[in-house]
C-alpha cells in the first residue's frame, strides 16, 4: 500500500480550510493585517506549526479566506499551477491593458519574509480577490512556498509565474494537436 506524503505547505492549507465559518470570516475582514493578534486572529498561531514566518502564513490564510466559504468547502477555491496560471485564467478575455499590467507589477513587488512589509501582499490581496470573484482558484501549497522564496537571488519564483502567464499553452487545457495534410 502506497501512501502519498503530505507537504508541510498542503497540511497548513488543509488546517485554514478545516476553519470554521466565524474564523474564515475573521480572516477575510482581518486580511489587510500583518500580524495575526492585531487581526484578531490570535488562534492562527496555532495552524502555523513552522511552515512560514507568522506574516507569511497570515499572508496565505487570508489571502485563502477570500473565497466564500461555500466555495471553500467545494473546493472551488484550488487551482493546480503557480499564480501565473491563476492570473491568467482569471483575465481570459479581458483585453484591458491595465488589468495585465497588474502582472507586472506584482512581479516586481517587494517582501520581506521577517515582517511581511513590502507590497507584494498589497497586490495579491487585490489579484486573489479578482480571481475570486472569477471562480479561479489558487494553488495554496505552491503559493505559500513561492511567497517564502520571493526574496530569492535568481527570481526562480518570478520567471516561473511569467512563463506561465505568458505562455501560448494553458497546462490545464488538452493539447490539441494539428491535423496532418495528406
Amino acid at each position: 500500500m502506497t501512501t502519498t506524503e503530505r507537504t508541510r505547505e498542503e497540511e497548513f492549507t488543509e488546517r485554514v480550510v478545516r476553519l470554521d465559518t466565524g474564523e474564515l470570516a475573521k480572516l477575510r475582514r482581518g486580511c489587510g493585517e500583518r500580524d495575526p493578534v492585531e487581526g484578531r486572529c490570535p488562534w492562527l498561531l496555532g495552524l502555523v506549526h513552522g511552515v512560514a514566518s507568522e506574516p507569511t502564513a497570515f499572508l496565505i490564510a487570508s489571502l485563502l479566506a477570500q473565497y466564500k466559504t461555500t466555495v471553500i468547502r467545494a473546493g472551488g477555491h484550488r487551482l493546480d499551477g503557480n499564480f501565473g496560471l491563476t492570473w491568467k485564467r482569471a483575465i481570459a478575455g479581458n483585453a484591458s491593458k491595465s488589468i495585465r499590467r497588474r502582472f507586472h507589477i506584482l512581479l516586481d513587488a517587494d517582501y520581506d519574509l521577517r515582517t511581511g512589509d513590502g507590497d507584494l501582499p498589497h497586490h495579491l490581496r487585490q489579484m486573489v480577490r479578482y480571481a475570486a470573484g472569477k471562480g479561479v482558484g489558487v494553488d495554496w501549497p505552491a503559493l505559500l512556498r513561492h511567497v517564502r522564496a520571493w526574496d530569492s537571488p535568481t527570481k526562480w519564483v518570478q520567471k516561473e509565474w511569467a512563463r506561465s502567464f505568458f505562455s501560448d499553452q494553458d497546462p490545464g487545457e488538452p493539447k490539441v494537436e494539428s491535423e496532418e495534410k495528406e
